[in-house]
């Protein structure tokens, strides 16, 4: 029973958080690994090793992303009055305090998914250029710590200002080619030209919810706009008052929506001054996508609406899908959307932008092990801010382990790369990131990050700094 409740009870605090998935690209922990080829993804300027790549299709590289700064035990609490049973934290036994003095600021979701389908390299000493086609799918969701206190206080006295909450899902096929150069013996630049097919795409942004309580309800206005662009979706308005009520359905429709993006890099190698210390820097996905047939909802500012309030639920998870029906129903109370555009509408959105800046040195007397420090930035909904201090050991040719060290807006945590390059295949697994606490279930019980990746292709020819050998 006790299990029953739990995949139930998290089960529906996922459908609050409501669907997604971050920014996955390539491991960050193969950024000083020459052997490794998908370098490229991470800065143009980095090129294969050997003269030849080829991915295997839809092998080549899966990465997944997925992090939280919510789990569990955020939601699911022993009942007081029960003791021995669980129950969610809308349930009356749970003290408000309690409940919102373990929440973080906001609770924030975000997936990412990345998988290479094709890829196609060739080169020689100076110069480098891959063919790449892939799939990425990114979802983030910021959901704020006053909407939870807001569902928790019923008919409480007080009034609440709920802002900031987002939903945001973007999914697109990138077709790209990426162009490594070296000039002269220190300095090697990069560029990379993508050609970007939209998928789906939706975005829920609510500024601002003003309540104010009114004797035995709640008087709500709502500042907020829903935009899609999803071939073939079929929207449903409430027939009552025409508010935006849900995805009704979906049929094939050939997507219509194309971007494009560029990604800049450059390395120097200060060697004869500094032998062993290499600089680099990267930008990579500066562009946009121009999404066709965007749907258009938004609240009118100037509307108080009655709202009596989140109560009457089933806080022991025994009903899930009643429940999460109802609070889809209470939350469409609170926050009425009306469409505003119709399906001829076009508009650029731009993409998540990352910016790279990294140093590495190898010892003078062991070149083989060698140090890194590679300082990230990604914009967004949920901007990220990363500090990844590695060591690289390549003790062979074909054998690179990287282990490192993170400091995160997301928290610390490890990461760790093998990547085995013999002539002819390159096999990697990586872990760019791992910090959770589990429950028997596999269910993460506080804040979690997990970036997963792995990937075989082929490579062939001599490594391209022996060629003149």
């Amino acid at each position: 029973m006790k299990k029953h409740i739990i995949r139930k009870s998290f089960a529906a605090v996922s459908m609050l958080l409501i669907s997604a998935v971050a920014f996955a690209q390539s491991a960050s922990s193969s950024y000083f690994l020459e052997g490794f080829n998908q370098r490229y993804q991470l800065n143009p300027a980095f090129a294969p090793e050997r003269p030849v790549f080829m991915a295997v299709p839809a092998l080549s590289n899966i990465q997944v992303d997925a992090s939280s700064s919510v789990g569990l035990a955020n939601f699911l609490f022993e009942s007081t009055t029960k003791p021995g049973m669980l129950t969610t934290f809308m349930s009356p036994d749970i003290d408000a305090k309690t409940f919102l003095d373990a929440m973080p600021k906001a609770a924030q979701f975000n997936v990412g998914l990345n998988m290479d389908i094709l890829a196609l390299g060739v080169g020689a000493k100076n110069g480098f250029t891959t063919f790449n086609l892939k799939l990425r799918n990114n979802e983030q969701i910021n959901l704020p710590k006053e909407l939870f206190g807001f569902m928790k206080a019923s008919l409480a006295n007080g009034d609440y200002l709920i802002e900031n909450i987002n939903i945001n899902t973007i999914s697109y096929i990138e077709a790209s080619l990426t162009h490594s150069h070296k000039i002269g013996d220190n300095l090697t630049v990069g560029l990379g030209l993508k050609f970007l097919e939209g998928i789906a795409y939706a975005d829920l942004t609510v500024n601002e919810i003003d309540a104010q309580l009114h004797e035995d309800e709640w008087l709500v206005k709502s500042n907020g706009t829903i935009k899609a662009s999803i071939p073939g979706a079929q929207y449903k308005l409430d027939p009552d008052n025409q508010t935006f009520d849900g995805v009704d359905g979906f049929s094939f429709s050939v997507p219509q929506s194309h971007g494009f993006a560029v990604d800049l890099g450059a390395e120097y190698d200060f060697k004869g001054l500094v032998d062993g210390l290499k600089v680099s820097a990267a930008v990579t996905d500066l562009g946009f996508i121009g999404w066709a047939n965007m749907n258009t909802f938004a609240t009118n500012n100037n509307e108080y609406v009655k709202f009596e309030g989140f109560n009457n639920y089933d806080v022991s998870g025994d009903n899930e899908d009643e429940t999460m029906d109802q609070i889809n129903d209470d939350f469409n109370d609170m926050v009425k959307m009306y469409q505003t555009g119709t399906t001829n509408q076009k508009e650029k959105v731009m993409l998540n932008a990352t910016f790279r800046l990294g140093a590495e040195y190898a010892l003078p007397f062991a070149n083989w092990i060698s140090f890194g420090e590679l300082l990230t930035y990604r914009s967004g909904l949920w901007p990220y801010t990363e500090s990844r201090t590695s060591i690289c050991l390549s003790p062979c040719g074909w054998f690179d382990l990287s282990g490192n060290a993170v400091l995160s807006s997301m928290g610390s945590c490890m990461g760790l790369l093998l990547n085995l390059h013999p002539g002819g295949i390159n096999f990697f697994v990586a872990v760019d990131r791992l910090k959770a606490e589990f429950n028997p279930q596999f269910i993460p019980l506080h804040d979690f990050g997990l970036n997963f990746s792995l990937g075989l292709n082929f490579a062939f020819g001599k490594k391209r700094d022996k060629l003149d050998d």
